[in-house]
């Protein structure tokens, strides 16, 4: 496939609290007009995982926007809204009197659609992930940043380690990076991008099974967020689908 058959993208997305969680701290963003769409996972609790979620969104948002255009280094223009959404959170954890490390903190995973291209700039931080189904294949794109997931990359020897402990979040610390590649599109192509709320409940199959059943995208989103709620809905879930047309 090649840039100069132009790819629509479609998007829809759901975010629900969950079904044991008092406040939800996820937030999403869909900006239709530029192709971003993302999802952040607070973390804090009562130091604000939820003012982190949003902060981190609000200013992604921003900088994609005023920074996003066509000819820019589309990689470079993703680290820097990432990185000062890190210098923002850092600055509020210090203002509260937190010591590094501590106070409000937040994953981050989207997608850009770079600028007049077919092509698509995936990015994340922490152990929200972004899926893609092709051609009837869910394949999970970004990677863990967690205790267990390099647990698995050292061998998985000894007892594994608990499956939530993240290893890389914005909010934490000053070098905190997000990893980011560009993709190819092809028609057709389906993205998720969604918290752990989902994964912790539902198996990639699952996942698949649902995405795979042929409905429109919000309709898509309620099934994912009804069924991990149906499982447990032990944390908040965020859903967003992205799609090409």
């Amino acid at each position: 496939m090649t840039d100069h058959v132009t790819i629509q993208l479609e998007f829809a997305g759901l975010s629900d609290v969950g079904r044991t969680r008092a406040r939800n701290e996820d937030n999403f963003l869909i900006n239709r007009d530029i192709g971003l769409a993302l999802v952040c996972d607070g973390m804090g609790g009562h130091a604000g995982g939820d003012i982190a979620s949003r902060t981190v969104v609000e200013i992604v948002g921003d900088v994609v926007s005023r920074l996003g255009k066509p000819g820019a280094d589309a990689e470079a223009v993703i680290h820097g809204a990432i990185g000062q959404a890190n210098q923002r959170l850092l600055t509020l954890n210090q203002q509260r009197g937190f010591p590094e490390g501590r106070g409000m903190g937040t994953t981050v995973v989207g997608l850009w659609r770079v600028p007049g291209t077919n092509r698509i700039v995936i990015f994340h931080a922490g152990d929200s992930r972004l899926y893609r189904l092709r051609a009837g294949e869910l394949r999970q794109i970004t990677r863990d940043h967690s205790l267990y997931q390099a647990w698995l990359d050292a061998g998985g020897h000894g007892q594994a380690p608990h499956r939530n402990i993240i290893i890389r979040a914005l909010g934490t610390t000053v070098d905190v990076a997000a990893d980011a590649e560009i993709r190819l599109m092809e028609p057709g192509d389906m993205f998720l991008i969604c918290s752990d709320g989902l994964t912790g409940m539902m198996e990639d199959q699952e996942i698949a099974d649902v995405l795979s059943c042929g409905s429109e995208l919000p309709a898509l989103c309620k099934q994912l967020v009804d069924r991990a709620n149906e499982k447990g809905g032990k944390d908040n879930v965020t859903v967003v689908l992205a799609r090409g047309i």
